[in-house]
């Protein structure tokens, strides 16, 4: 069986579970992150929307929001996002790597550079993460 086949059954399959229990946010989690896999970003934007607002503290959920908002070219949508993240986990680096990306594709190369030196002082030295800020900090 084919890969993208094998995710359209997965989506199908998590689809009618969530369909059973529409508040699980775990089933939620795996159809937005299956439906984002498959290119479907504005649908698993949704997912990650609902279950944000069933748990307002979900930092991976808030994250996705954020990665989603910005993969569509929303920037204010995923700052706001990303920075509820970077709040609710002060420690993840990749947080801040993205709200710096968020930050200087809306134009603000200071805010920007900020979030990725904080990104860069979160991460460990041979994290692959690294050089993906390093690289940012040289356009800001």
């Amino acid at each position: 069986m084919a890969e993208n086949e094998m995710g359209e059954n997965r989506i199908v399959e998590l689809t009618q579970a969530i369909e059973n229990d529409p508040n699980n946010t775990d089933k939620l989690y795996e159809l937005g992150r299956a439906l984002e896999s498959a290119g479907r970003f504005e649908e698993a934007l949704s997912k990650f929307e609902s279950i944000v607002l069933l748990e307002p503290e979900d930092h991976e959920s808030i994250h996705a929001v954020g990665t989603l908002n910005l993969m569509l070219g929303r920037n204010l949508a995923a700052i706001s996002s990303l920075t509820r993240a970077t709040e609710l986990w002060e420690d993840q680096p990749d947080y801040f790597a993205d709200l710096g990306d968020a930050l200087y594709s809306s134009g603000n190369a200071q805010g920007a550079k900020a979030a990725y030196e904080t990104a860069l002082s979160l991460a460990l030295p041979n994290e692959e993460i690294c050089e993906r800020i390093r690289t940012a900090l040289i356009k800001c």
